[in-house]
């Protein structure tokens, strides 16, 4: 450890990995509810794509995003797409209104729910960034 270091940094391998699969869940997150956006798509159902515009703009800007911005919008969008498809899809399959188009919707709550645990664990890193750093006195916290 170096002096003036109070708390030791992951490593560059350590961090790349959690990243690395921090962006995997984004990314099959995603898969996810585009698989439910294209069974909609071909019912003739155009809403979503905007926002399914959207949610592919963050994959591929993914790596040159703080990660503050990271977890946000990964929270953000999970948190989207799990609140919108609960009326429309979850609640007709609890009630016993089982179609395909209600059962590709679960699509989008696996999917909503993977980027919101993806935000999460992001800006818990970052949190614990902010802290080591406070701690060592670097006064630079964050990205």
């Amino acid at each position: 450890m170096s002096e003036g270091r109070a708390v030791a940094q992951p490593s560059l391998a350590t961090r790349w990995t959690s990243d690395a699969a921090t962006f995997g869940i984004v990314i099959a997150a995603t898969a996810a509810v585009w698989g439910h956006t294209i069974d909609e798509i071909r019912i003739g159902e155009m809403s979503a794509i905007p926002a399914g515009i959207l949610n592919l703009a963050l994959v591929s800007r993914w790596r040159g995003l703080g990660l503050r911005s990271r977890g946000w919008l990964s929270l953000l969008f999970g948190l989207f797409w799990t609140i919108t498809v609960i009326p429309y899809h979850v609640v007709p399959l609890l009630q016993g209104v089982t179609t395909w188009q209600n059962v590709s919707g679960l699509l989008r709550v696996v999917g909503g729910i993977a980027m919101v645990g993806a935000g999460a664990v992001v800006l818990r890193a970052r949190s614990g960034q902010d802290s080591s750093a406070t701690r060592a006195g670097s006064g630079r916290v964050g990205e």
